[in-house]
């Protein structure tokens, strides 16, 4: 029991303090942390884009100096713990009444595969 001339805290005043403070802090820790989880898994997501945006464009470059019926070469190598797979896999060049619809796939470090369809045609 206190005085009228104590001063200073109690113990459960102090106690208080210390867990509303480290509530605080747990909170913002946190906060941070989803936020960064959030960045790379969008940084992520980007570059999965990027790499299948610029191996479609190497397919479309491969295929302009195309002859119906002879084979065609990506030159395109993704970036390291990406990979590109095309369905169907063959790189003949279509006949030139029929564009050829290739499906592709990429695969990135902790990232669902994507997918995009682009039609290839023999100029």
């Amino acid at each position: 029991m206190r005085t009228h001339g104590d001063v200073g805290e109690t113990l459960i005043e102090i106690l208080l303090t210390v867990v509303i403070v480290g509530l605080t802090f747990t909170a913002l820790f946190s906060v941070l942390a989803t936020t960064v989880n959030a960045g790379n898994a969008h940084r992520l997501s980007v570059q999965t884009d990027v790499v299948m945006r610029n191996y479609a464009e190497a397919t479309k470059a491969a295929t302009q100096a195309c002859v119906v019926g002879a084979a065609y070469t990506v030159s395109y190598l993704p970036p390291t713990g990406f990979t590109v797979a095309t369905s169907p896999s063959a790189t003949v060049c279509p006949p030139l009444t029929t564009p050829l619809l290739l499906t592709l796939t990429v695969r990135g470090p902790l990232v669902a595969a994507s997918t995009m369809q682009i039609k290839v045609s023999t100029p």
